[in-house]
């Protein structure tokens, strides 16, 4: 065997185990057959293919597009995640498709796609079809919003915002990347968190969620044990303060649920307990050695700008071009894309939706961002200026954008929370329009009446 064919057969062991295979479906009814890969496995792959990147065929909404030696090509994703696509007819193909980053807080994050259509094309479908509306979908503020929400006989979720002044329409991949757009579906779907327990109670593994577990009452623990086909493998297994009691399911998983034999917070019996499911018992040995590192570590509170404070000080305005420079690094997009318009803030926004469920890497953009955006605000507003202001109560220096009238551009602490908790637009969070800081004079007038 050749050196060269060894690799390829290395590469395709590599993508076989790592790989996620998705059918994406075009408005033609056409199937294009991709593959997922992570960062290393891509790395790995424009090695051994010679990977060139062609930015005549940049897809948009991506990082990049790569041309392989074997006629696949590769696009690159902001998150560093990449699609092999078979050639170039299937890319082709894809033009119509947008990539998205599903973002549900409580589901596991993953790569799906829409279709965004007018309003007209979208009724166009829905009559073509005869689709009947799926009824439990409505808008729960009526008085200023509707929608309407279609399955299509392929599986994909036909989505309609029949609001006035709003109308649209997009066809997505399925029920989960539509919720992870629109607030009212992922309500309406996936229920609260009382939903979500008496699926889990009644044997559904809920292997998608990713939050802290499911809560479950002393009573109802047998019938987990016997809905879920459980059996006890380890006790005193810690993932939390309190330990629990770890069983495996006939169909594979673990689920690890608190003995209630010992007392809460509060010195009692356990009066509500928490089971965690885990795909393999990798994950469980995974989670236990997280919670002893947390535990061993001296945890103490700061002020949200203490990092930046430390690091520039009063110097931060000094430090501005700099941090914009690196942003591009960060977030994964070449540097001739970053622009002070709406162009470059609309990629900046892509780009942190890709990244923002890396909630370790928020420390490292989220200063970059901050200058970027305030240097946007200058660029397009032609006012505002960076002043350090010390917060005496915690002593801590704090970058401020002040206006000529001696009024913040936005408010800091907004900015960072609003970014910090959930990945929108930086326009929005930083009050690009001044509506934030227009209601927030009018409350102060009628308070001062």
């Amino acid at each position: 065997m050749t050196r060269h064919f060894l690799a390829i057969l290395l590469t395709h062991l590599v993508l076989t185990a790592t790989s996620q295979k998705m059918t994406v479906i075009t408005l033609d009814n056409s199937k294009i057959e991709i593959i997922i890969i992570s960062d290393s496995a891509k790395h790995k792959l424009l090695q051994d293919f010679d990977g060139k990147q062609d930015n005549t065929i940049r897809k948009q909404w991506t990082a990049r597009t790569y041309r392989l030696s074997d006629d696949r090509l590769l696009i690159e994703f902001y998150d560093r995640q990449a699609a092999i696509i078979n050639n170039a007819i299937d890319f082709d193909k894809l033009k119509e498709i947008r990539f998205i980053k599903t973002y549900i807080d409580f589901l596991k994050k993953n790569i799906s796609y829409k279709i965004e259509l007018n309003y007209d094309k979208g009724k166009e479908i829905v009559k073509q079809f005869n689709l009947k509306q799926i009824d439990k979908f409505k808008s729960e503020l009526l008085d200023f919003t509707s929608i309407e929400v279609y399955e299509l006989i392929n599986g994909q979720i036909l989505f309609i915002n029949t609001t006035n002044n709003s109308k649209s329409a997009a066809i997505y991949e399925n029920i989960k990347a539509l919720a992870s757009e629109c607030n009212d579906v992922q309500n309406q779907f996936y229920g609260d968190l009382e939903t979500s327990s008496e699926k889990f109670i009644n044997g559904d593994p809920l292997l998608d969620y990713e939050n802290d577990g499911q809560w479950v009452y002393p009573k109802d623990e047998k019938k987990v044990i016997q809905n879920h086909k459980l059996k006890l493998v380890e006790s005193k297994v810690f993932v939390e303060t309190f330990y629990g009691n770890l069983y495996k399911s006939e169909n594979g998983y673990y689920v690890l649920i608190n003995e209630v034999n010992q007392k809460n917070g509060g010195g009692n019996k356990m009066g509500i307990l928490t089971a965690r499911v885990y795909e393999s018992l990798d994950q469980v040995r995974e989670a236990q050695t997280k919670y002893k590192k947390r535990k061993n570590e001296d945890v103490k509170s700061e002020h949200f700008y203490q990092k930046i404070s430390d690091k520039y000080g009063k110097d931060f305005p000094l430090f501005t071009k700099q941090l914009i420079d690196t942003l591009p690094l960060i977030l994964n997009f070449d540097k001739e894309q970053l622009t002070f318009d709406s162009i470059g803030m609309a990629i900046v926004d892509e780009a942190i939706h890709w990244n923002h469920s890396n909630y370790a890497l928020f420390d490292n953009w989220y200063p970059s961002v901050l200058a970027y955006y305030g240097q946007c605000y200058m660029t397009e507003k032609k006012e505002g200026n960076w002043v350090v202001k010390k917060d005496k109560e915690y002593n801590v220096l704090i970058p401020h954008l002040v206006l000529s009238d001696g009024e913040d551009a936005f408010d800091m602490r907004d900015f960072y929370k609003d970014l910090y908790e959930w990945p929108i637009s930086i326009k929005w969070a930083g009050d690009w329009d001044g509506h934030r800081r227009q209601m927030r004079k009018h409350f102060e007038t009628q308070n001062s009446r």
